[in-house]
């Protein structure tokens, strides 16, 4: 039960449920932002979760080579392992708890995918892409890259519960990355039984459910539907199964959001200006 006493709680505003649809390579996502209702909340326009999933051998698929420009990325993995490659010449291998963030900016193109053993023998792959918006200003700014290990994020403990804070405060405690917007970003774990109360400091804040369910002041949060919160302090969240969510949110970006594809821009000039530069090769290239 719920024990916020000298902060404003943060209670359900709305909630929906995520629709299915194919990325990449032809692997099954469910997709909880954008949706009829809204295009984002905080910073984040996009929110694709895969899995949990059990591939048999020689079935594991990815997202081969693809662009992105005006956006970030950020992806965090609960099984599985995952190779990134890029434009840039990055390469990396991402295991579960960790988490991989790209700036592409102007322009970049990646390869994201299960290792060479997951493809060849099969198993367990469940994670999460988000999409951050990159404000007015930024759009073209150069492209960046970084691996988040395991160890560099900060855990918020609850009971029989404990929260992974990738980005923005929570109370004392400071997520490794910072981006514009102020994003907030929290993975949740709650055992059955399980309770914790997570501090936010954002404008606007959503909870989804990836598997199990979440109840929030006696309203219960089913796994693929997404929670849009009031205005507060913190949200206290209890579990009565085993459950995997994420916190996210921030502050709202003001400026029109135009989507092509892997493209998000403010203009339809700008669209334009990242398709003729992607098709030019101008976003370069994977050694």
């Amino acid at each position: 039960m719920s024990t916020l006493t000298e902060t404003k709680a943060r209670t359900i505003q709305s909630t929906h449920q995520a629709f299915h649809t194919l990325e990449g390579d032809g692997f099954e996502v469910a997709r909880a932002i954008p949706s009829n209702a809204y295009e984002a909340i905080g910073p984040f326009i996009f929110l694709d979760q895969f899995g949990p999933i059990e591939v048999a051998p020689g079935e594991a698929k990815g997202a081969s080579a693809h662009p992105h420009a005006g956006i970030e990325t950020l992806t965090l993995l609960l099984e599985g392992r995952s190779v990134h490659k890029d434009s840039l010449g990055n390469e990396s291998v991402m295991q579960p708890g960790e988490v991989q963030w790209m700036r592409a900016g102007r322009g970049i193109i990646h390869d994201e995918g299960p290792d060479a053993q997951m493809r060849r023998t099969g198993g367990r792959n469940h994670g999460v892409q988000l999409w951050l918006n990159l404000p007015k200003g930024h759009k073209h700014d150069a492209p960046i890259y970084r691996h988040i290990k395991a160890e560099e994020i900060p855990h918020l403990q609850g009971d029989k519960a404990f929260a992974r804070l990738v980005a923005g405060r929570s109370g004392e405690a400071q997520g490794p990355l910072t981006s514009f917007g102020h994003p907030f970003v929290a993975h949740v774990s709650l055992q059955s039984g399980g309770h914790i109360e997570i501090k936010a400091d954002a404008a606007e804040l959503a909870l989804y459910v990836m598997t199990g369910s979440v109840a929030i002041h006696g309203q219960n949060v089913q796994n693929g539907w997404l929670a849009r919160l009031t205005p507060g302090d913190a949200v206290a969240l209890d579990a009565d199964a085993p459950t995997e969510a994420l916190v996210i949110g921030g502050d709202p970006l003001d400026a029109p959001i135009l989507r092509h594809g892997p493209f998000v821009m403010n203009t339809i000039s700008e669209l334009e200006q990242a398709v003729r530069d992607y098709s030019a090769g101008r976003m370069g290239r994977i050694l």
